[in-house]
C-alpha cells in the first residue's frame, strides 16, 4: 500500500476536505486513494479498496457496453459524468451521480483518474441534482426532449455558414412487440444498452473527423420518447462525409444481438435524417423533417434509413390529409366495398367472396386500403370504419341471400385494433341482429400477428365468435409468427395461404413453396380446416393447387376485386373464366 500511496495526487487531509465521496485511481483504474465519505457510503475500509480494481464494487446492473462507453469518453475526452449503480459491502445496490476527471502529466499522458460522487437516492436532492433530473433521461443518462432541443438550438446559433449540421431521428422497429413478448424490464434494459451503443458510435464518428469542431464539446444525443432517440453531428465544411456510410455504420452497430436477462434479442431501427440550411432552418423544422424521413423509413418496412427530401415532405402532407379526412369520409359515404370471388377447387364455381374497401377521396381520387388502413389504425379511425365495413358487407350478403344466392359466405377483414376493443364484439352482434344475416354466412379474417400477440385473449374471442355460428379464418398464413402448437390450439375454420407461396408455383417443378403448400394442405385436412390459396394468377398455379387438394382458390385468374353490381352479375352468370382487366 505504501508504494501505491507515493504516487497519489492528494494528501489524506485534502481528500477529507470534500463532503462528497472521492476516489483516486491510476491510469489503469486501480484504486489508490479514497476519502472518509467514500468509506462511509460504500461500507468498505480503505485497506479493502486500495490496490483493487473498481470491479470490486460493481452492481451488475450495467452492461459491458456501458463501461466501454465510459472508458472511451475518459480516454478520448478526459471526462465522464452520469448516474451509475454500485454495490456496498453489505451487498446493497445503490445509485450515485459520478463525475470522473482524467489527470494528465506535462506530456499529456493520463496518469490518474479522480472520481467524485454523491448518492442520488436521498429524498432532498441538491440544486444540481434537481437541475440534472430536469434535463437528463433517468433510464439512459441522455438528454431528455426539452434539454436536447435547447442544446440543438444553441448549437445552431454557433454554426458557421459552410458547416454541416446533420440531425438524426431514430426509432426502434416493433418495440411494442418486444415489450409484450419479454416484458417491460427487458424492454428498459434494451433501451439502456441501445443508448450506450449510440454513444459509442457518436464518439467514434467524431473521433474520426479530420477537422473536428465538437471534439471538446458535449455529445448531442437525446431520448425523445419511449423508443425514439435523437443525435446530431456537426461537420467542418472540409470533411468528406458520406452520410449513407454513416447511417450504415450506425444501423450495423445497433442491429447486433442484445443479450438481456437470458434472452438474445435482435432488433432493427428506422432512421431519418435532415440537414440544417438544406432541409430546415431552425431546430423545430430540423427535428420535424428528420422525424418525417424516419416515418417513411418505417412505413416502407423498417430496418432502413431515409434522407429527407421534398418527396418525403409531400408523402407526409398526403398522409396528414388522409388522416384528417378519415372520420368525415365515413359519414359522407366516400367508401365503397369491392368484392373478390373465391372459386371452389373442384367445382370451379363461386363458393364465397371477400369484401375489400376502397376510398374515393374527393381530392386524391381512388385510394387503396394499403395506403389508408394503416393510417386509420394509427389514428383510431379504424373502429368506425371497421364498423361501417362490417355492416355494409353484411347488408350486401343479405341481399344476395334474399335473391337466392345462398351459401355464399362473405369474408371480412378484422384489424388488431378492433380485436382489442372491449365493445367490438357487442357492436358486431348487434349489427348481425339488425341486418338479420345468418351468422354462418360471415367469415372473419384475422392475421397471425393479431392472434399471437395475446393468444389467450384471442382464443377466448374466437371461441365466442364461433359459438354464435360465425366462421374464423387465419389470413396470410406462413408470413407472420406461425407456430404449429398455436395452430393446434386455435379454434379456426379456414387457413389462407399467402400469395407469396403461390406466386412461385410452376408446372413439373418441385420447390420449397410447393413443399410448404403440400404440408399445409395435409395439416389443414388433419385439423378439419378449409384451405384457401390467395394470389392465383396463372392456369398452371390453378392446376397444381387443384391437384394438391386445395379447397378454394382466389386471385386475378378469376377476377380482381370488383364493385357490388359487377360481382352480382358474375354470380348470376356463374362466371368461371378469367375476367379481363
Amino acid at each position: 500500500m505504501e508504494a501505491l500511496l507515493t504516487n497519489v495526487p492528494f494528501s489524506p487531509a485534502v481528500m477529507n476536505m470534500f463532503r462528497d465521496a472521492v476516489v483516486v485511481t491510476d491510469a489503469q483504474g486501480i484504486i489508490l486513494q479514497v476519502n472518509q465519505a467514500y468509506q462511509d457510503i460504500s461500507g468498505y475500509h480503505e485497506d479493502e479498496l486500495i490496490g483493487q480494481p473498481p470491479a470490486k464494487i460493481k452492481s451488475g446492473r450495467h452492461s459491458k457496453v456501458f463501461y466501454e462507453s465510459m472508458w472511451h469518453a475518459l480516454t478520448t475526452h478526459g471526462v465522464w459524468e452520469g448516474e451509475i449503480w454500485d454495490r456496498r459491502k453489505n451487498a446493497e445496490v445503490y445509485p450515485k451521480w459520478l463525475k470522473i476527471q482524467a489527470v494528465r502529466n506535462d506530456e499529456g499522458e493520463i496518469t490518474h483518474y479522480v472520481g467524485v460522487f454523491h448518492e442520488t437516492s436521498n429524498s432532498s436532492p441538491s440544486f444540481h441534482e434537481k437541475e440534472r433530473l430536469a434535463n437528463i433521461d433517468p433510464l439512459t443518462g441522455l438528454y431528455n426532449r426539452h434539454c436536447y432541443r435547447e442544446f440543438l438550438a444553441r448549437m445552431i446559433r454557433t454554426v458557421a455558414p459552410n458547416d454541416r449540421l446533420v440531425q438524426l431521428y431514430l426509432d426502434i422497429d416493433r418495440f411494442k412487440e418486444i415489450n409484450e413478448r419479454y416484458g417491460y424490464v427487458v424492454g428498459d434494459d434494451l433501451i439502456a444498452i441501445l443508448a450506450e451503443r449510440i454513444r459509442i458510435v457518436w464518439h467514434e464518428i467524431n473521433d474520426a473527423l479530420l477537422y473536428p469542431i465538437q471534439r471538446d464539446q458535449e455529445q448531442l444525443i437525446g431520448r425523445f420518447s419511449g423508443d425514439e432517440f435523437l443525435m446530431a453531428f456537426r461537420f467542418d465544411a472540409r470533411e468528406d462525409i458520406d452520410l449513407n456510410q454513416l447511417l450504415e455504420r450506425l444501423s450495423a452497430t445497433l442491429s447486433e444481438p442484445y443479450k438481456i436477462r437470458g434472452h438474445i434479442i435482435k432488433v432493427s431501427c428506422s432512421i431519418g435524417t435532415a440537414q440544417l440550411n438544406v432541409d430546415a432552418n431552425d431546430d423545430d423544422e430540423l427535428i420535424s423533417h428528420a422525424e418525417s424521413a424516419m416515418y417513411i423509413a418505417k412505413q416502407t418496412g423498417g430496418d432502413r434509413s431515409m434522407i429527407f427530401t421534398q418527396s418525403i415532405q409531400e408523402q407526409i402532407e398526403r398522409r396528414k390529409l388522409i388522416q384528417q379526412s378519415l372520420l368525415q369520409a365515413v359519414e359522407d359515404q366516400e367508401f365503397e366495398l369491392y368484392y373478390q370471388p373465391k372459386i371452389g377447387g373442384l367445382s370451379r364455381r363461386v363458393c364465397g367472396y371477400e369484401a375489400l374497401v376502397r376510398w374515393n377521396h374527393p381530392t386524391l381520387g381512388m385510394l387503396s386500403p394499403v395506403e389508408f388502413i394503416p393510417i386509420a389504425e394509427e389514428s383510431g379511425a379504424i373502429l368506425p370504419l371497421g364498423d361501417w365495413i362490417f355492416e355494409n358487407a353484411c347488408r350486401y350478403a343479405k341481399s344476395l341471400n334474399d335473391i337466392g344466392l345462398i351459401d355464399l359466405p362473405v369474408a371480412i377483414n378484422v384489424s388488431a385494433i378492433q380485436l382489442s376493443d372491449p365493445s367490438w364484439l357487442d357492436r358486431l352482434m348487434l349489427t348481425i341482429d339488425k341486418v338479420q344475416l345468418p351468422p354462418h354466412l360471415i367469415e372473419l379474417e384475422l392475421t397471425e400477428s393479431q392472434l399471437l400477440t395475446d393468444i389467450e385473449n384471442s382464443t377466448d374471442i374466437i371461441n365466442y365468435i364461433r359459438s354464435r355460428g360465425i366462421k374464423v379464418a387465419l389470413d396470410d398464413f406462413g408470413t407472420g409468427y406461425s407456430s404449429l402448437s398455436y395452430l393446434r390450439n386455435l379454434p379456426l375454420d379456414t387457413l389462407k395461404i399467402d400469395r407469396s407461396f403461390v406466386s412461385h408455383l410452376q408446372e413439373d417443378q418441385e420447390n420449397y413453396d410447393l413443399a410448404i403448400i403440400k404440408a399445409v394442405t395435409t395439416l389443414a385436412k388433419q385439423l378439419g380446416m378449409a384451405l384457401v390459396a390467395e394470389g392465383v394468377e396463372q392456369a398452371t398455379q390453378e392446376r397444381i393447387l387443384r391437384d394438391i387438394g386445395c379447397d378454394q382458390l382466389q386471385g386475378y385468374l378469376y377476377s380482381k376485386p370488383i364493385p357490388a353490381e359487377e360481382f352480382l352479375e358474375l354470380c348470376l352468370k356463374g362466371l368461371i373464366h378469367k375476367q379481363q382487366e
